[in-house]
Parts: structure tokens; sequence; C-alpha cells
């Protein structure tokens, strides 16, 4: 009886041992709302949705930073990211970090989003 329990115990430990683990592999990985945020937090004005549906993207945003305009798009993976920056000519210079892409002039910007982690 004990070795049943004990094995039992054991089993439960490590299911949520592997499940915590991947909740923070998910979360190393910024969202759309993360780069919105530290860009509104930086006083980057919010201007709405983008045509994020162009390129078969699940949302998108565009925000201004002074008067440099700022897009962000995001894909369901990463997988979908790559191949619509390989297959999409306007999205090759476009940064690319997890299944965020980014396009902007602005080099505070770019350095707001290149440092989110």
């Amino acid at each position: 009886m004990k070795k049943v329990l004990t094995l039992f115990l054991l089993v439960i430990s490590l299911t949520i041992v592997s499940a915590c683990s991947s909740a923070k592999e998910e979360a190393a990985t910024p969202t759309l709302d993360d780069y919105v945020k530290a860009l509104t937090d930086a006083g980057a004005k919010d201007q709405g949705e983008n045509a994020y549906a162009l390129v078969n993207a699940s949302n998108g945003r565009l925000l201004a930073l002074g008067t440099t305009p700022i897009q962000i798009i995001e894909f369901d993976s990463e997988e979908d990211a790559q191949k619509a920056k390989e297959e999409q000519t306007k999205l090759e210079k476009w940064s690319m970090r997890g299944k965020i892409l980014y396009s902007t002039k602005s080099d505070e910007a770019k350095k707001i989003l290149d440092e989110l982690k």
C-alpha cells in the first residue's frame, strides 16, 4: 500500500513540476499586449488596429512614438511568422521575435522593443 501511495504522489509531483515549467516557457516570449504596453508606457500613442489580416496575421496594432509609426503584428505561431516573413516581400525587413513581427524607423522604439523580456 505504501508503494502505491508513494508512486501516486510521485506521479502527481512530476505532473505539477512539468506543468509549471511549460507555463514559464510560454511566458518568456512577449505577446502583442506586452509590446503595446511597453511602448505606451514610453509615451507612444495607440492608433488602433493595423491591416494585419492582409498578411494572414492573427492580430496587429499601429502605434506612434512622436510622429514615427510603429507597426506590430502577431501570428499564431513562430512558424507562421517566419513563413509570412519569407513569403511577403513587404515583411522582409521587419524584425522578428517569436511570433511577433514589428517595423519602425524610430531608434528609441527599436530599443524598447529589443529590450522587452
